[in-house]
């Protein structure tokens, strides 16, 4: 998520205030509810849970297919050379590795378009947020999941969602960035979650 510590210099003296309403120097946004409830931010998910979805069922296919193919090569074993059947064994192996390693790599990319698609997303609520801010009279604004206690009116959450919808709808003239081509031996992207998350080829 972007970095809310969106500091305004001199915005709260140049605002102007509405006169039934609190100025607050400092306002809140939950910004995983605005992506989560923005139209620009449901259609990422959808597409990404999309492209999740296909990922899963291409690993189920995959996996019965080696399955299979492990136990036909089962079966040959007992009438063939045991040299012989090593090597169609250690080639099988081969394989799989192999198979393994695209997958997990298209895991790894999936990862990646989301945190693409964040940033996008981010830079192009940017202005909205900035502009509620001034309107506001306040100099910051901060994660509301990071405070815990604040006086009514301080979050503009709902505020910004209604503005980003209103000017971006779903944001289908903004595109993700396509990502660079995955080089050997770079460092796979992390999360911080369990690298299984289910869309792995056993």
């Amino acid at each position: 998520m972007m970095a809310l510590g969106l500091a305004l210099g001199g915005a709260g003296a140049a605002a102007a205030q509405d006169a039934n309403r609190p100025a607050f120097s400092v306002l809140t946004l939950n910004q995983e509810r605005l992506f989560q409830s923005t139209l620009f931010g449901q259609r990422l998910q959808r597409e990404l849970n999309a492209a999740r979805a296909e990922l899963i069922a291409e690993n189920s296919r995959i996996q019965e297919e080696l399955e299979a193919e492990e136990a036909k090569l089962t079966e040959q074993r007992a009438g063939m050379d045991p040299a012989a059947f090593r090597a169609l064994a250690d080639a099988f192996d081969e394989r799989v590795t192999a198979i393994r390693a695209e997958q997990e790599a298209k895991t790894r990319s999936l990862q990646r378009k989301q945190e693409r698609d964040q940033q996008v997303f981010n830079s192009a609520i940017v202005g909205v947020v900035r502009e509620v801010v001034e309107e506001r009279g306040a100099s910051v604004v901060l994660d509301s999941r990071a405070i815990l206690l604040a006086a009514t009116g301080v979050d503009v959450t709902d505020v910004v969602r209604a503005r980003v919808d209103a000017i971006l709808g779903d944001g289908g003239t903004l595109s993700t960035p396509e990502e660079p081509a995955e080089t050997p031996g770079e460092t796979p992207f992390s999360t911080g979650e369990p690298a299984d998350d289910g869309t792995g080829s056993d």
